[in-house]
């Protein structure tokens, strides 16, 4: 019935404040998602005035939002330009700052936006309204007051759903991975998305970068999983407006919950028993794959550890480059080749810039210079090459290597050749089963490259079923899995009513 399709709603360039540009960002977009929207940064009525003290945001800001009004019309036509039906949309958008409602970022299906502000929520409301979009919150689990959601605030009729992961860490719930450790402060409870389920709100989540460099779906930064009949602008917004979407860090996990025939994003009345059947397809093997029920964890489901046929098997694999000094730009040139069976299914994790602060020198000339830092090139059955530059490590807890994520089906004979910066490295799929090896290629403190783990497909999924009944008059029930390598996928919920409907 329904597709899944990825994109990122968040990501901002130059246009106001940030890297890179446009054209940049829409090129970088199309390898890795379906859909995007390079947002700018536009208005914030409650800025600070005390400039003794935050003289040097006021100016900032106040320079970045002239730069977007100036450039607005052509930001306007780019992304109306760079949109192909059935092969990539692109959304306009601009986002409002405020500290006492949070921030928004203002969307509409139509190719055109007003940029227009608005002193206050309601004010915004009312130009949403006369716009016909949404207005979607986002980095909302800072404190009420400090930037994050006000809850008090909150209408479900322009904000369907609310991005809780991006660069600014997790605003799921308190317990969620993914702390906020920006300058804009800690993670506060009343702020979160559990606390807006517990007041009884409906509403989605979704993923969203909020990356400053120009790249669409930075991996591991955020991206949104729509669920939608086609690739189309019309599709895709009866999607968000139905709440189909999902929060994903960075690999492509599907997955899918249902309850009886409802989707996540649905309202269904269930007086009686309730079926559930989760569904998960993950790119690395499954850490785990839980099911809440008004916020609690109420089943946990494990992928089955399986014996692969030798003479053959359908595994996941990821080859991974990077690391070294991070002072000096590395560049790379590789090919990839399997010497039996087929290469099935390639998934690019390429992120963009580590940019901590837009305001800074952190992205390096030849990288904010290149239009695709990172490519695949020159696919076959059994062979691909790829290009890329890397940075190392910002620091032992900021990555920034990148990967390609491969299916295979090929038997554990089957030999896997690297050949990168005149260095061949060879390796048969039995040697990385569950096992990872990996290569510097200038001797210690040098890049590195890094080829596995070899993971059967199964270890990779998950489908379960369950049975409940009522607990309460609206049960909120919704689906997390997380890969052992640290990536997550978090689902909307489904509204199941006690009282069956008239």
């Amino acid at each position: 019935m329904f597709n899944l399709y990825w994109g990122d709603l968040h990501n901002h360039c130059s246009i106001s404040y940030g890297h890179g540009t446009v054209p940049q960002a829409l090129m970088r977009a199309r390898q890795q998602l379906d859909f995007c929207s390079v947002t700018g940064h536009a208005f914030w009525p409650d800025m600070p005035t005390d400039r003794s003290v935050y003289a040097e945001i006021i100016d900032y800001h106040n320079e970045g939002f002239a730069t977007l009004a100036r450039n607005w019309d052509r930001l306007i036509e780019l992304q109306r330009a760079g949109t192909s039906h059935g092969e990539f949309i692109a959304f306009p958008s601009y986002e409002w700052h405020s500290l006492k409602y949070g921030d928004h970022n203002v969307y509409t299906a139509t190719p055109d936006l007003p940029l227009r502000d608005a002193l206050n929520l309601p004010g915004l409301r009312e130009v949403v309204s006369d716009a016909k979009g949404i207005a979607i919150p986002h980095h909302i689990g800072y404190r009420a007051g400090y930037r994050g959601i006000n809850w008090d605030e909150y209408r479900e009729d322009i904000s369907p759903f609310v991005e809780i992961f991006s660069l600014h860490g997790c605003s799921l719930s308190e317990d969620a991975p993914y702390r906020m450790l920006h300058d804009m402060g800690p993670r506060d409870w009343n702020s979160t998305a559990e606390a807006g389920w517990e007041r009884g709100f409906r509403f989605g989540i979704a993923g969203g970068t909020d990356h400053h460099a120009a790249y669409p779906g930075s991996h591991g930064d955020g991206r949104m999983g729509v669920f939608a009949k086609e690739l189309t602008r019309e599709s895709i917004w009866e999607a968000f407006l139905a709440r189909r979407v999902f929060a994903a860090t960075g690999d492509r996990i599907d997955a899918r919950l249902f309850l009886n025939d409802a989707w996540i994003g649905d309202t269904v009345s269930a007086p009686g028993e309730r079926h559930c059947k989760a569904t998960v397809r993950g790119s690395s093997s499954l850490d785990k794959v839980e099911l809440l029920r008004n916020g609690q964890v109420v089943q946990r489901f494990f992928p089955d550890r399986v014996e692969p046929n030798p003479a053959g098997h359908r595994y996941r694999l990821r080859l991974t480059w990077g690391w070294g000094r991070n002072t000096v730009p590395v560049e790379w040139s590789g090919s990839f080749t399997i010497d039996q069976g087929s290469i099935v299914e390639t998934e690019t994790c390429f992120s963009g810039q580590a940019v901590v602060a837009p305001k800074g020198s952190s992205v390096t000339e030849v990288l904010d210079e290149v239009d695709l830092p990172h490519e695949l090139q020159n696919q076959s059955e059994r062979f691909f090459e790829w290009r890329s530059i890397t940075q190392g490590n910002r620091t032992m807890r900021h990555e920034t290597t990148q990967s390609i994520s491969m299916e295979i089906d090929a038997p554990l004979s089957a030999r896997v050749s690297i050949e990168i910066n005149g260095q061949r490295y060879e390796h048969s799929l039995a040697e990385l089963l569950r096992k990872t090896n990996s290569h510097f290629l200038r001797g210690w403190l040098s890049e590195a490259i890094c080829i596995g783990p070899l993971v059967p497909v199964e270890e990779c999924s998950v489908e379960a079923d369950w049975t409940d009944t009522p607990h309460s008059d609206v049960d909120v029930y919704r689906l997390q899995a997380a890969q052992h390598n640290g990536q997550w996928a978090w689902l909307s919920p489904i509204w199941a009513e006690r009282q069956a409907q008239q």
